[in-house]
């Protein structure tokens, strides 16, 4: 005759094997097995996203999300494709790429650090805090895709050319504000000064329909680039 005691311990052990294998069966416990290369991306100098790869797959980890996105590679005509075929996507060509997913487009994405699951340490984020380094506006366009990033100190960034090119500014200035713009004076390096234009009218993001609060007038080099900004 087997003992209550018996019974209750077999019981036990029967529900750890079932909870074994349940935790063996969930994809999220096997992703760390699979993956070869963590990599964190800087994407429109403000979001941090974190990928995951292995063969043929890779994970995508959005700013401010805690779940991850599985992203079969698909193929491309350069760079490395992967795509979940319901309108997210990750591609890069070396240390640059560009993110889509349903509600946004990320198309300047800077590749920050590579290296193990869990040794890599979150960058910086200007305009994070109050320091002098805190972001003040931040704009971007397409045709050809570029960001604009001013800082509190009146230090700048523009990156164009769909991220290749990368411009250091300095010195900004405004130089005349009335009830919907303000008007602004910058230099690069090599002292060319560039001026930028922020208006007061809601400006909708082409492609995404993302609302912003103002229309962004950028004019550098004999070119001029219309797009949306933020103001922090």
């Amino acid at each position: 005759m087997i003992s209550a005691s018996w019974k209750v311990k077999g019981l036990a052990a029967a529900v750890l094997l079932l909870g074994l294998a349940a935790c063996s069966s969930n994809p999220q416990a096997q992703q760390p097995e699979a993956v070869q290369q963590a990599s964190l991306w800087l994407c429109d100098g403000m979001d941090v996203m974190q990928t995951r790869s292995a063969v043929n797959k890779l994970w995508l980890q959005l700013p401010g999300s805690e779940d991850w996105l599985e992203l079969p590679q698909a193929r491309a005509a350069s760079g490395a494709l992967y795509s979940n075929g319901q309108g997210s996507s990750f591609w890069n060509r070396d240390e640059r790429a560009r993110v889509t997913t349903p509600e946004r487009e990320w198309l300047n994405c800077q590749l920050q650090a590579t290296g193990e699951v869990g040794s890599l340490e979150l960058p910086f984020i200007p305009g994070s805090n109050t320091s002098p380094e805190a972001v003040t506006l931040r704009a971007s366009g397409h045709n050809p895709g570029w960001t604009l990033i001013i800082r509190q100190n009146g230090t700048g960034e523009l990156l164009h050319n769909f991220g290749t090119r990368r411009t250091s500014l300095k010195k900004a200035e405004q130089v005349h504000q009335d009830l919907i713009r303000r008007q602004y004076r910058i230099q690069d390096e090599q002292g060319q000064t560039a001026e930028y234009t922020v208006e007061n009218i809601l400006c909708v993001e082409v492609g995404t329909g993302e609302p912003f609060p103002h229309r962004v007038t950028l004019e550098y080099q004999g070119h001029q680039y219309r797009g949306c900004g933020q103001s922090f």
